[in-house]
């Protein structure tokens, strides 16, 4: 069976086969996606050094409250009640979830609280807020670990 080749997008010079171009396209997109993350964080770190604890009161704390407990001033009024962030931790075997963290915020992940996959709630109005600037979803991504780290610091 012949081999299917492909030219890689750098000139004739080399073929290579499908599975190699496709090998080499996926580690220089990570390699970009690794670049410019790094960028963008340092554009959006360069402000406050507690701005998780900032992003966290602004959009979660109405809900979760202050200190993550689920019992912000809203709570009451919710059908379901807010998680309590605090224990996040305990109630995974002593590891911190931070990729489950990080798609409960963004939408990626159902949520009772938060309405269906088909609606995420920050993704959506993070990258929304950042439609200007230069990378729009890393920019919200950045702020969604950003928030997910800060309740890393609320764990008990």
């Amino acid at each position: 069976m012949a081999v299917k080749t492909w030219a890689y997008p750098i000139g004739n010079k080399s073929k290579w086969s499908y599975r190699e171009s496709m090998k080499h396209l996926i580690t220089n997109g990570a390699f970009a996606w690794g670049i410019a993350l790094i960028a963008v964080s340092r554009v959006v770190s360069a402000g406050e050094p507690d701005q998780g604890r900032e992003l966290y009161r602004k959009y979660c704390a109405s809900c979760h409250g202050a200190q993550g407990t689920g019992d912000g001033p809203v709570s009451p009024h919710l059908k379901v009640k807010p998680t309590d962030l605090t224990r996040l931790k305990k109630e995974n075997r002593g590891i911190y979830p931070l990729g489950k963290v990080m798609s409960s915020i963004d939408g990626t992940r159902d949520v009772r609280g938060h309405g269906d996959a088909k609606m995420p709630v920050w993704g959506e109005v993070f990258e929304k807020e950042a439609e200007a600037k230069r990378y729009p979803t890393l920019t919200s991504l950045l702020k969604v670990k950003v928030i997910a780290e800060y309740i890393s610091t609320l764990q008990r």
